[in-house]
């Protein structure tokens, strides 16, 4: 057995003998730059390109094995600049004899150094680098099912390992001229650490930056340091940081491909101002109302995913005050089912506004001349295939300097349908309650539209939104609208539906009614007018209730009740056709005394119509004398609008009637037309 064993171990050293002496034979006696000519021309055979050799080629020996190449250069496709598209000043590869007879790769440092790539993209569409890659001739054959597969009776992959690698001064330069996009790396230095199997390695890549559209010029850093596990089939990156545009990211990731792709990771934005990020993107920063908006952003985000899933575990943003949360995730690509969460804490959107131009009244502006061109249905392709389902709240919010509070907005997007509902939150101590729906089925868009908002005080809202409080009250407004197409004249001319409205313990400030119906009589009289009084009207309600058919609005039972006075109005207003004709009717139901003012009787009952005709954009409003002098001659005024108040109290406010609460206020006594004409003129 020793005779044996001895004589395979003169033959083991026999073959190593000789394949050293091999070694030693080829790098002495060969010249590997005797055959620069025949590789370019074999290159010059496959691709068309001259490969110019401008150095030499050299080999190295014990312990390593490697081979050197000096500079070399690729030519470019004809009609292209500059002359070579690939050049490389030097390039050097090396194995270590000794493992290999104990079956392991060791390879040395592999180095790079001024590696150039030049690709491009000429006017024609036509690129400079499609032309070498040249299909097979014949396909491989495919194997035959009785062959059992290689078991693989070589070294394992796991014994590969490399001492590092090395490219220093590395430049790639893309040029598009059909889209005129330029982007360009240079001074690219990448260092990676020894390479091997469940060895940490650390690496460093860093290069200059430089694009046209956007205009960036900036030098990216990335570091970390990697492992992988050839068994586990994972690849673990750690201390991962990028510096780039002003940012620093940090985190890790982690990927495995055993069994199923898998990757999970964590990254952090250390803090930030948006403003710097625009100024290096060669961007100029927007003029804010708030000069300190856009200062400071941080955020961080955990993820995890397969090759069919993806997921947001955790999400935060904070920008200057707000903090945004939220979760997400994405199932089957082939078909996403998207699901997420979002949460804001409390932001502030005026900040992000322009500031306000110096002598702003606050008046509208003037509208633009309209476009020539009409405007068209947005494209609603991705809506029809969208399986998404999220649920956003926002704790307070300002927006126009209106505010609100405890919004809850669910949206459900599904075989063509979006669905928001509910839409809920606070606002002026009142709350709002909507429901939408837009079907993308059709060729042109369906929608639906329900909310009912109750009990929002209209006084600080209109401040807030106006900076006047015209209106004060509490507000109940209620609409059931549908409709097609989503471009303006689209929703004038389908517009359909019914909506209420109802303003209770209110008033109207800016004009005092009473005083001035007093200030005519008194003047008409020969009498003096009184004194100064506030200038408000007060009320108990206000309601009314449209329907919309197409676009065309009717009302016929607005009512104003008011210690003074009772206001009815009936009409129609026509979106598609810009027009309105509208009669509201003021009528003085009870003495002109109660708003610090002294008592006119001789007023109760009078009616005084008064009309609005035309442009619902500028309708001309004025004293209706033909509806006036009916109401006198005829005494229709004398009806009162008890009938029509219960119906709206009943519909909009859900209160009992009148006769199931006691009754109402006794109507004035009722005064014959003809004295009252007398008394007046």
């Amino acid at each position: 057995m020793n005779k044996l064993l001895k004589i395979g171990l003169i033959v083991i050293g026999s073959l190593l003998a000789l394949f050293v002496a091999a070694a030693v034979i080829l790098v002495l006696t060969v010249d590997p730059n005797k055959y620069k000519n025949e590789i370019s021309q074999l290159v010059k055979e496959q691709t068309g390109r001259d490969l110019v050799f401008e150095g030499d080629i050299g080999f190295s020996f014990f312990p390593w094995l490697g081979l050197e190449v000096g500079p070399v250069a690729l030519g470019n496709r004809p009609g292209f600049a500059p002359e070579a598209m690939v050049r490389v000043n030097r390039a050097e590869a090396s194995i270590r004899i000794m493992p290999l007879f104990s079956g392991e790769v060791a390879i040395g440092v592999i180095a790079l150094d001024g590696f150039t790539a030049n690709l491009a993209v000429n006017a024609q569409g036509v690129n400079n680098w499609d032309d070498l890659a040249k299909p097979a001739d014949t396909a491989a054959p495919a194997p035959k099912q009785d062959q059992p597969a290689d078991s693989g009776s070589g070294q394992s992959i796991k014994d590969l390992s490399v001492l590092g690698v090395e490219i220093t001064n590395a430049s790639l330069v893309y040029d598009d001229a059909v889209s005129g996009k330029r982007i360009s790396l240079a001074n690219l230095d990448l260092v990676v650490g020894e390479i091997g199997d469940k060895r940490p390695f650390p690496f460093e890549l860093a290069f200059d930056l430089a694009m046209n559209e956007p205009k960036i010029a900036t030098r990216p850093k990335l570091t970390g340091t990697a492992v992988f596990d050839l068994d586990a089939a994972t690849f673990d990156v750690t201390g991962l940081t990028l510096d780039a545009l002003g940012m620093r990211l940090t985190g890790f990731a982690y990927v495995r491909t055993k069994d199923g792709a898998a990757y999970s990771g964590e990254l952090d934005l250390a803090r930030t101002s948006p403003r710097e990020i625009m100024k290096q993107l060669a961007m100029e920063p927007p003029v804010t109302a708030d000069t300190t908006a856009l200062t400071a952003l941080t955020a961080s985000l955990k993820f995890n995913g397969t090759d069919n899933a993806a997921a947001l575990e955790s999400l935060r943003i904070t920008l200057d005050d707000t903090t945004i949360t939220g979760t997400g995730s994405v199932k089957n690509f082939a078909k996403p089912a998207i699901e997420f969460t979002i949460n804001v804490d409390d932001i502030d959107a005026d900040r992000y506004m322009p500031p306000p131009s110096q002598g702003d009244t606050g008046k509208a502006e003037p509208a633009a001349p309209a476009d020539a061109s009409p405007a068209t249905e947005p494209d609603l392709a991705a809506l029809r295939d969208l399986d998404l389902s999220g649920r956003i709240t926002v704790g307070k919010a300002k927006a126009m300097n209106l505010r609100v509070a405890d919004i809850v907005c669910q949206i459900l997007a599904r075989g063509g349908m979006l669905t928001i509902k509910p839409f809920t939150a606070k606002l002026y101590d009142g709350t709002i309650d909507a429901t939408t729906v837009l079907d993308a089925r059709p060729k042109l868009a369906a929608w639906k539209a329900q909310a009912t908002a109750s009990g929002i005080q209209a006084g600080p809202l209109l401040k807030d939104m106006t900076g006047k409080d015209k209106l004060h009250g509490a507000t109940v407004v209620k609409y059931d609208l549908s409709g097609t197409g989503l471009t303006p004249d689209a929703i004038k001319r389908s517009l359909s539906g019914t909506a209420s409205f109802a303003f209770t313990d209110g008033a109207i400030n800016g004009i005092n009614v009473a005083k001035m119906l007093r200030d005519a009589f008194n003047t008409l009289r020969g009498r003096p007018v009184s004194g100064d009084e506030p200038m408000r009207t007060d009320f108990a309600e206000l309601l009314g209730s449209v329907r919309i058919t197409n676009g065309h609005i009717v009302n016929d039972d607005l009512l104003m009740k008011s210690p003074l006075l009772r206001v009815t109005g009936k009409g129609w207003a026509d979106l598609p056709k810009d027009s309105v004709d509208y009669l509201a009717t003021v009528t003085v139901v009870g003495t002109l005394k109660g708003q610090d003012g002294a008592s006119i009787e001789e007023l109760t009952g009078l009616p005084l119509p008064i009309r609005a005709r035309g442009s619902l954009v500028d309708p001309s409003i004025s004293l209706d004398m033909k509806a006036l002098a009916e109401a006198l001659l005829k005494g229709t005024f004398k009806d009162g609008t008890k009938a029509v108040e219960e119906t709206l109290r009943q519909t909009i406010l859900g209160t009992p009637k009148t006769g199931e609460t006691g009754g109402d206020a006794a109507e004035p006594e009722k005064k014959s037309p003809v004295d009252l004409l007398k008394k007046l003129f």
